[in-house]
């Protein structure tokens, strides 16, 4: 119980660590990122805790971006 529990929350944090990096990337590459996208440690540890709902979103913003691209 205890091994899925620190699973669940590495991978969460694995999660948000990409995201993050994602995010200064866009921001390094100098495409436009809302403010709203920067996340403190408050929206952090939601994001652990709740990490499958916000992949959900992540990959269907992935791949919208991606197929913007490829239609310009």
């Amino acid at each position: 119980m205890i091994n899925q529990i620190i699973y669940y929350l590495i991978i969460g944090t694995m999660f948000t660590l990409i995201v993050d990096i994602a995010t200064w990337y866009a921001h390094r590459r100098g495409v436009p990122v809302p403010q709203d996208a920067e996340w403190n440690w408050y929206t952090r540890s939601v994001a652990i805790l709740v990490w499958p709902i916000g992949v959900v979103y992540f990959v269907v913003g992935l791949i919208t971006a991606l197929t913007n691209n490829n239609k310009k």
